[in-house]
């Protein structure tokens, strides 16, 4: 199978407005004024009130650091006692000196494990597969799973950047009910989730354990100043078909994108077995064609360069009033709407800075 990168990760990936919510979770609970914070990362409180609204990645991002400043906490006030400012790069410093990413595991769950907040990573190796899993203390913590689920892709990704490997997530497991949001799990977890499990955890090959770690001090003086921005992408998967067909959407050009017999053939197989192998990680093409029109609407959105008549154009809708109800059936608003709250997000930053 061709490698494929994507041509900008950041204009074709969208966060579900579920996690902002989650995020404030925590804020909410302590009696910080919520909207305020909002505010101060240049989102519309109101554009949360629309259960489909996606936000930007650089904008949750930004909410994440908003937050933690706000509480002291880089746990968000998710766990049973703060986490202070600084402990993540202390974890990061600690890692860059272990030899392999197995080494590196068991190094920051013992470092983790020295503090009390509640929630705790735990890493077992069997003979094919390495495992990191989280236990909390008690159930009316992380009520919304933010934490345990932010955890977890976030050893992942830190894994990958350690190593500088896409590293496959062979199975996320979770122990309780699939939630409202469960579509968003494969684009944070890729495509195999399974729900009602007795331990939440991410399992991974048993040969990336023996990876060895590339990072150096600098590259953490480097990295902290885009956290979290740069774990809120995921790693391409190359072995998720799905994830194949996104990226090659996602680099085929405004306007143009390349039908179901092309991209078989980019792909060297045949319409039959691609289709198969859709059918096996529960997606379509056409879904995966809706989420790329999607985000890159929702990025030229943000940009405030062009006319809406424009972005139709460019996201492959030949008639306007087509995208508009393509994109309100997506988000559950107008793309006027949208970007209308996109605006006033910025000018409320703004006012508050």
């Amino acid at each position: 199978m061709p490698q494929v990168n994507l041509r900008s990760p950041m204009k074709t990936t969208t966060i579900a407005n579920h996690y902002v919510r989650a995020a404030l979770a925590g804020a909410k609970a302590k009696g910080l004024d919520t909207r305020a914070l909002l505010q101060k990362a240049g989102m519309a409180p109101e554009l949360l009130d629309q259960q489909k609204a996606r936000v930007y990645p650089e904008k949750m991002a930004t909410l994440y650091a908003v937050v933690v400043k706000a509480m002291g906490d880089e746990f968000m006030g998710h766990g049973s006692h703060p986490t202070k400012i600084g402990t993540f790069a202390t974890f990061c410093q600690l890692m860059v000196h272990c030899k392999t990413l197995g080494e590196a595991f068991k190094t920051g769950c013992r470092f983790y494990g020295l503090f009390d907040h509640g929630v705790h990573t735990g890493f077992r190796r069997t003979a094919a597969f390495g495992e990191l899993f989280v236990t909390k203390d008690a159930d009316a913590l992380d009520a919304y799973h933010f934490l345990t689920e932010t955890q977890l892709a976030f050893w992942h990704r830190i894994a990958c950047w350690l190593t500088g490997k896409k590293i496959p997530i062979d199975a996320a497991e979770f122990a309780y009910p699939p939630p409202a949001h469960v579509s968003e799990y494969k684009l944070v977890f890729y495509n195999n989730c399974y729900f009602n499990r007795q331990q939440t955890l991410i399992r991974i090959p048993a040969r990336c354990l023996d990876w060895p770690i590339i990072r150096n001090m600098q590259d953490v003086e480097d990295l902290l100043p885009q956290s979290p921005e740069i774990f809120l992408i995921k790693p391409g998967n190359n072995a998720s078909i799905s994830a194949q067909i996104r990226n090659i959407l996602s680099r085929s050009g405004d306007a143009v994108f390349p039908d179901f017999e092309t991209i078989a053939q980019q792909l060297n197989t045949s319409t039959q077995t691609l289709r198969r192998r859709l059918r096996e990680e529960n997606e379509s093409f056409q879904d995966l064609k809706d989420q790329v029109r999607r985000d890159l609407a929702i990025y030229y959105l943000c940009q405030h360069q062009l006319s809406i008549n424009d972005i139709a154009l460019r996201v492959g809708f030949t008639e306007p009033s087509t995208f508009h109800r393509a994109f309100k059936k997506w988000t559950g608003v107008t793309p006027g709407i949208y970007r209308e709250k996109e605006l006033a997000g910025q000018e409320e930053a703004l006012q508050s800075a």
